[in-house]
């Protein structure tokens, strides 16, 4: 993981709460789905962010993610609205990673 300024950690950690604000707003995920932001890194630059997105239950990830990137530009337009900041970031959305470990990890304690 690249390391992040004081200034883009900031930003990152707002952004990541009004991404949360906005899907619970907005935001219809697949029925029984819970999908929420769990992390945001930021370039430096402030030009580009990564949301890492939390989808539950597993089986929905597909149809999850397909659905909040169907969502994004009405998330970047709303951000938009949302940040005091010159120039909102570009939103790149890629599932945490994490989530899957630990359910993996989860499985293997239960064996």
């Amino acid at each position: 993981k690249k390391y992040m300024s004081k200034r883009s950690s900031q930003v990152a950690d707002l952004i990541r709460t009004e991404l949360n604000k906005i899907i619970i707003k907005d935001f219809e995920p697949p029925m029984g789905t819970l999908i929420s932001i769990s992390e945001v890194t930021i370039s430096n630059d402030l030009k580009n962010a990564t949301a890492y997105i939390s989808i539950i239950p597993q089986n929905k990830l597909g149809s999850g993610l397909s659905a909040i990137k169907k969502f994004s530009g009405h998330a970047q337009k709303k951000l938009g609205k949302h940040l005091a900041i010159h120039t909102t970031p570009r939103i790149k959305w890629l599932l945490d990673e994490r989530d899957l470990r630990y359910s993996e990890v989860d499985e293997a304690l239960k064996e």
